[in-house]
């Protein structure tokens, strides 16, 4: 099993979780999206990740990310993009663009809500099925997901 530890904001934390015997293999850092409380700004956030990642990956996780940001972080030591609320198609330019490895978040609250995985099955490097609380970190069924096939890498998010 593979962990993500979300929401890193200050460097004593980063740095505790980098050193840990078992650190996580990936860490996500919130870089566009204001109304969370783990929302970290640009110039910290270049700061914060210029670090020896060691053997973990860095995510920006970030919500419907225009030209202008990813362009803003497109040198920054990230492994990943997370994408909340984007098409498949701006998904795969976006991946195409950028060369980063994609993980594709998608908010879950119905059975249909599941289906979309399907959509990005073949751009995505995972799946993460989240809870529709964003920065509130709520559950969802997770039963809904059962049925998923394991074409693809899934991660599981929202207050599990």
């Amino acid at each position: 099993m593979e962990a993500k530890i979300c929401g890193i904001k200050d460097e004593r934390t980063l740095n505790y979780i980098l050193n840990h015997n078992y650190s996580p293999k990936f860490i996500g850092f919130i870089c566009n999206y204001k109304k969370s409380k783990r929302y970290i700004k640009f110039n910290y956030l270049k700061k914060l990740i210029d670090t020896n990642k060691k053997n973990t990956n860095f995510v920006a996780v970030l919500v419907k990310p225009d030209k202008k940001f990813l362009e803003k972080i497109k040198y920054l030591k990230f492994d990943y993009y997370q994408l909340y609320n984007v098409s498949p198609k701006k998904t795969k330019d976006i991946k195409k663009r950028y060369k980063k490895k994609i993980i594709t978040a998608l908010t879950i609250e119905s059975k249909f809500d599941v289906k979309k995985y399907n959509q990005y099955t073949n751009i995505s490097d995972i799946i993460l099925f989240d809870s529709k609380g964003y920065e509130k970190s709520e559950s969802f069924n997770h039963d809904l997901i059962k049925k998923v096939t394991r074409k693809i890498k899934i991660m599981l998010a929202g207050n599990i």
